[in-house]
């Protein structure tokens, strides 16, 4: 019985172990692009050159390197390319900066253009005021040359 106990949790720490690798291998895959079909990233990928990737992740989870180890080394092989995410560092924050700076100024171009609609509403009230008064001071004057016209003929 103690023999059977003992072989279970020996292989209980064995299957955590090798799953702890897989894991491990698994979240190194999904952030690398497969250098043999451009723009796949390897967790998907399934030729000779992700193949080859992944033999290598293997070989250095086995020496015990970490994620950011190998995937350094990667990066040091094929360049910043072959990360499925751009670094966030020097000109690589564009992108991740780029879309909240546009959002910004979408947001406020907007509130510009609306308070410029709302503006334009009020004073084209205000000319409606202005076009009665203009209305009434041309029939005023209309008036008055129709009076000085009546004048001359009489005279």
């Amino acid at each position: 019985m103690r023999n059977m106990w003992i072989l279970l949790c020996s292989l209980l720490l064995f299957s955590q172990a090798a799953t702890a690798q897989a894991l491990t291998r698994s979240e190194v895959e999904k952030n690398l692009i497969c250098y043999a079909c451009p723009g796949e990233p390897l967790n998907i990928d399934r030729c000779g050159g992700g193949d080859q990737m992944r033999a290598e992740i293997d070989r250095r989870l086995s020496l015990g390197q970490n994620k950011e180890t190998i995937l350094e080394y990667f990066v040091q092989k094929f360049g910043d390319t072959i990360l499925t995410a751009p670094p966030q560092k020097g000109f690589n924050l564009v992108a991740y900066a780029a879309p909240f700076v546009g959002l910004l100024i979408g947001l406020v171009v907007a509130v510009m253009f609306v308070w410029k609609w709302a503006t334009a509403g009020k004073i084209s009230r205000g000319r409606g005021d202005e076009d009665a008064e203009g209305a009434a001071l041309y029939r005023d004057m209309e008036k008055q040359v129709e009076d000085e016209l009546e004048k001359l003929e009489n005279d």
